[in-house]
């Protein structure tokens, strides 16, 4: 967009326009093509106008000008707008320049944006498109024109040609390779590449390509030079070469191995020479074994009476005559693995010679030395000596771990010396068993042999003693102070002890102690003990041990339990969550939210306990705070009151919801009246009080023994006296209302005189007027007489209203008779 820098749109030309309502179509100059443009088709921006004058506005003929055309770097031009006709004298046009179209990035300036003439600076390459408005009194015009900035005439710089890689080599079997020219540069455009081939070996078919990457196959060992021609859109052209050698594929000659020197000793005679660990880059393709011939002499006559030896060169020969064939077995020549046997004592090297397919040849030796025999005797081993203990009368004698070079091939038992005859079995074999013993002393000795019958002997004694069993002693592990909430008790019985081994243990509670505790593991028949929930209190227990005869010890181990040095100051917060998916990451989280509302760091505060209340199924979660760095345990009633105190102001910090807290030993003093239930934290009160259920239920809703019950009775008939005279006033007062109300005269007019048939009553007041009423039909329904009435109208000095009309009812016993409720009597005929 355009800035209008350092001007601002004049206040006192600029009016408040309405939109121009345009019905016919006028044409303006100076539009987007420099032509006539139908205005409706033109970007318009909102017309205003006086909002005092008419809306009718006339139309004015704007013109902004020949469009534009300028080459950077020239980058300002001047436009100018102008009227038909041109404004009357004393008329003042404002005009306004808008840019509505050009480059995105364009960040240029505007200058006189609300004058006739304005100059646009800072230009880029590219399309603009500008309107101009003017106004004037009740008249609207607009006008366009077109700025096309185009780029600056390019010098053309002819394109630069390379070719990655410039040496490249290659070697068998790998035939291809890979040049490119697609780094090749230019300031326009590169349009076209050529490759050819200008040096190398003579093939079929030269190399080309007419693409930036030129792709080579098939090549022969050789040196290749290969030109790149590349030509940019202006024609210009530029050349440069790139060098490819391929190698021929290197061949190595082959490294023989015949493994390592052998030495064996008779009676072995044969080995295995392995020549398979000879290599060749390209493989090997034949093995041949030869063996050495040490002497340099001619020997003829080796198998008969008589030797001839020529050739012989100075130094000394030494000859054996034998009466064996000298002639030994080779098998696997032509293989990497030779088989060689039937070898007499003495030193034979052979040589391997490998060749390869390129006929490239390695030799390596390998001498095997064959040692005559060397028997060494064998070394006898009857085992260790043994003590049994009647009536163990078996065991076993072992010679196994009798060694010899060539190895045993015979073994032999004897009973040297004992007390008895005893049954000895297996006497040939390493193993053997010995039954029968009888408390004393024996001597077996073991005679073992090879197979050049070379012997060697060796001893074993075996002692049957009697058996005596002392009893176990019982060692309970000595007295053992436990400080809750330690949540484990160890009682260690395993220093007990027997000369044949304890079978049995046994731990049993003392009737005195505590019964609260749970065995872990079934510990109370092992060695040591292990026991939980443990309660303060002094526990006594008796471990029994038993050996395998059936004697036993007891001994005694006092734990003396001693109570939560922080037990008043346990708070204990009632969840309500499933305790089964309570993880130890909700534990970590409910700590740090803890602390959040107590105000602590979370490291003080320390869970002692999780458990489920099984009442409720709630989760129980069991605390304490206490300072880290000082030690200092924080009071659970204060502790409580602020959890209190937070949860009630709202404090939504838990993630759970809490059901009850309060400390675990209930820190209520009851009014100094009562005791607190520690289950409950209900206060049980004294003999003479009660609890003050204002305070209890709506107060701080606390258990408290605030109330004696005398003064409760006393207070009670204070009320209850209180209620009644209070009534009884009310009572007295309304009656001595009605007592003193006004009484009114009444006078008495007789209503009628009833004939003797009774057939209708008649009521006159002292105006005339006829206020006959009647009260009852009696007799036949269809003769319509009507049953007589006593009653009289009373009459006041003043009419009354009918409010006041009042009938009285003689509650006196009637003289006549009673009908349906209604008192008839007779009067006297004046």
């Amino acid at each position: 967009m355009l800035l209008d820098r350092g001007e601002q749109e004049p206040t006192s030309a600029r009016q408040q326009m309405a939109p121009l309502d345009v019905t016919s179509p006028l044409m303006l100059q100076g539009g987007p093509d420099n032509t006539t443009t139908p205005l409706g088709t033109l970007p318009r921006t909102p017309k205003r106008v006086d909002a005092t004058t008419p809306s009718t506005v006339s139309q004015l003929v704007v013109s902004a000008g020949e469009n534009k055309v300028i080459q950077l770097p020239q980058n300002s031009v001047t436009l100018h707008g102008f009227t038909v006709p041109e404004p009357p004298e004393g008329v003042q046009y404002v005009y306004e320049w808008s840019l509505l179209s050009g480059p995105e990035e364009y960040q240029g300036e505007m200058e006189g944006r609300h004058t006739q003439s304005v100059h646009l600076s800072q230009l880029t390459a590219g399309h603009y498109m500008f309107m101009v408005t003017v106004t004037g009194d009740d008249k609207y015009g607009e006008g366009f024109v077109n700025v096309t900035v185009q780029p600056p005439t390019r010098v053309n710089t002819p394109p630069v040609a390379i070719v990655q890689p410039k040496q490249q080599e290659v070697t068998l079997p790998n035939t291809a390779a890979i040049l490119d020219g697609s780094s090749s540069t230019d300031d326009d455009a590169i349009v076209s590449y050529h490759w050819e081939e200008v040096k190398g070996p003579l093939r079929e078919e030269k190399a080309s390509g007419e693409e930036s990457i030129l792709r080579l196959n098939h090549l022969i060992p050789g040196s290749y030079v290969f030109k790149l021609t590349v030509t940019d859109s202006d024609g210009e052209t530029d050349s440069t070469t790139a060098n490819v050698t391929v190698h021929k594929e290197t061949d190595y000659p082959p490294v023989a191995n015949a493994g390592p020197n052998l030495v064996i000793q008779m009676p072995q005679n044969s080995v295995i020479l392995n020549g398979s660990k000879s290599t060749d880059d390209k493989g090997i393709v034949s093995y041949e074994w030869v063996k050495e011939v040490d002497a340099v002499a001619d020997m003829q006559g080796t198998r008969s009476s008589i030797l001839h030896v020529s050739n012989m060169e100075v130094g000394d020969y030494t000859f054996t005559l034998t009466h064996m064939c000298l002639t030994f077995l080779i098998q696997g020549t032509r293989s990497s693995i030779l088989h060689v046997s039937n070898m007499e004592v003495g030193d034979y090297t052979f040589t391997l010679t490998v060749t390869d397919g390129s006929d490239q040849q390695d030799d390596a030796s390998v001498t095997v030395v064959v040692q005559p025999e060397n028997n060494q005797p064998p070394v006898a081993d009857a085992g260790p000596d043994k003590e049994l203990t009647s009536p163990d009368d078996t065991t076993t004698l072992d010679g196994g771990d009798s060694t010899d070079d060539q190895g045993i091939v015979s073994y032999e038992w004897t009973k040297t010396s004992g007390p008895s005859s005893v049954d000895l079995q297996n006497t040939d074999q390493a193993v053997a068993t010995v039954t029968g013993l009888v408390t004393g002393t024996y001597e077996f000795t073991l005679k073992v042999c090879d197979e050049k019958n070379l012997c060697s002997r060796d001893s074993v004694t075996v002692q049957v003693k009697e058996d005596i069993n002392h009893k176990p002693r019982a060692d309970a592990g000595g007295d053992v102070t436990y400080q809750l909430p330690q949540t484990l008790l160890v009682v260690d019985g395993s220093r007990s002890t027997d000369d044949h081994g304890i079978v049995d243990f046994l731990w049993t509670r003392d009737p005195q102690s505590p019964a609260a505790g749970v065995v872990l593991n079934s510990s109370d028949h092992k060695a040591v003990l292990q026991l939980t929930n443990l309660v303060e209190g002094r526990y006594v227990f008796h471990l029994k041990v038993t050996d395998a005869k059936g004697l036993f010890d007891t001994d005694s181990a006092t734990v003396i339990v001693k109570k939560d040095l922080h037990r008043d100051d346990l708070v204990e917060l009632a969840l309500a969550a499933d305790i089964t998916s309570f993880t130890e990451g909700n534990k970590a989280m409910l700590v740090r939210q803890l602390a959040v509302l107590i105000d602590v760091m979370d490291s003080d505060i320390r869970v002692q306990e999780i458990k489920e209340d099984m009442s409720t199924g709630n989760m129980i979660v069991v605390f304490v705070v206490i300072n880290t760095q000082t030690g200092v345990v924080q009071d659970g009633g204060s502790v409580l009151a602020k959890l209190k105190r937070k949860l009630k102001a709202g404090s939504e910090v838990l993630d759970f919801k809490v059901v009850q807290v309060d400390t675990v030993v209930c820190q209520n003093n009851c009014s100094g009246h009562g005791v607190c239930n520690s289950f409950t934290k209900l206060c049980q009160c004294d003999s003479f009080w009660v609890q003050n259920p204002f305070k209890a239920y709506f107060a701080d809703k606390v258990s408290n023994c605030d109330w004696s019950i005398l003064y409760v009775i006393v207070i009670a008939f204070g009320i209850v006296v209180g209620v009644g005279l209070i009534t009884w006033g009310v009572v007295c007062l309304v009656r001595n209302r009605r007592r003193f109300r006004r009484s009114k005269r009444h006078r008495y007019t007789l209503l009628d005189e009833i004939d003797d048939k009774g057939e209708k009553i008649e009521m006159y007041s002292r105006d005339g007027k006829d206020h006959r009423v009647p009260v009852s039909q009696t007799g036949d329904k269809s003769t319509g007489q009507k049953q007589g009435n006593s009653l009289v109208m009373s009459e006041s000095d003043d009419l009354l209203s009918d409010e006041e009309t009042t009938l009285f009812e003689n509650k006196k016993k009637p003289n006549g008779t009673t009908r349906n409720g209604i008192i008839t009597s007779t009067l006297p005929k004046l």
